[in-house]
């Protein structure tokens, strides 16, 4: 199957019109009429995602997060490729003659996308969306039960925590990665009768903002809520490219817990 067939049935799953107004995302490297046998879906490329594709003879990329650091933008020009972790990116991209595909927010927001799959794996029943987000109800609980079950049905070894821990917590807000870092999230979560905002990254401004809108928070990181998604979308794929193997390349978390 070429590559632009391919791109029809991911829009198919997440259309384009769902991205945010002036999301870069798209078809963004290699020749749409390239034939592929195999898709890596990956929540970043970083230097071992791209290394694995390498390895695995990988024909094609669908990457969550832009594909070079240090910029929100996607294209390659020469102040972005003057920091080394790009300059090793761009190597194995060019070694694996990878096409790549961002799919962005309009994953975030569609259906068993990124926090639909985060509210199923924390039995989320959800009512409402935010932007970036959803919300809903799960069964009554105190705080930090809620964050010992955060960790467990995410695998992390610790979340960050706001607000007081035996707090009553029966309606959840999510926001899959950092989308936290706007407070007018924070301040709809408390509007539509969240308890506590799920999301990763918190930063400490955002983390008083909340505290001080009595709404809780935990933190569970970027990689830890989105790559269920990119775990879900690879799954997907799957089902419906029975022709072609799909494979979910994992990151990682970028640091251990001492």
């Amino acid at each position: 199957m070429k590559v632009q067939d391919i791109v029809k049935v991911i829009q198919k799953i997440a259309p384009p019109e769902l991205a945010y107004e002036g999301e870069e995302m798209g078809f963004i490297v290699g020749d749409e009429n390239k034939e592929i046998s195999v898709i890596g879906v990956t929540e970043r490329p970083t230097v071992k995602v791209l290394r694995e594709a390498v390895e695995n003879k990988v024909d094609m990329l669908i990457i969550h997060e832009p594909l070079y650091q240090s910029k929100k933008s996607f294209l390659v020009d020469a102040a972005l490729l003057k920091y080394p972790p790009n300059q090793k990116r761009e190597k194995l991209v060019k070694q694996g003659g990878f096409c790549i595909y961002r799919l962005h927010s309009e994953w975030d927001e569609a259906k068993d996308g990124n926090n639909d799959t985060l509210a199923k794996l924390l039995e989320i029943e959800v009512t409402d969306k935010l932007p970036y987000g959803r919300i809903g109800k799960i069964k009554s609980t105190s705080l930090e039960q809620f964050a010992e079950s955060v960790k467990k049905s995410l695998e992390c070894k610790n979340v960050l925590v706001v607000g007081d821990k035996n707090k009553t917590i029966g309606v959840v807000a999510i926001v899959a990665g950092s989308g936290n870092s706007l407070t007018e999230i924070i301040e709809l979560s408390k509007q539509k009768g969240a308890d506590v905002l799920v999301s990763g990254d918190v930063q400490d401004s955002r983390a008083r903002f909340a505290s001080e809108l009595d709404l809780a928070m935990i933190d569970a990181g970027d990689y830890f809520t989105e790559n269920p998604g990119a775990k879900r979308l690879a799954e997907v794929l799957q089902n419906k490219l029975t022709d072609i193997k799909v494979l979910h390349l994992d990151p990682g978390a970028p640091w251990e817990v001492i």
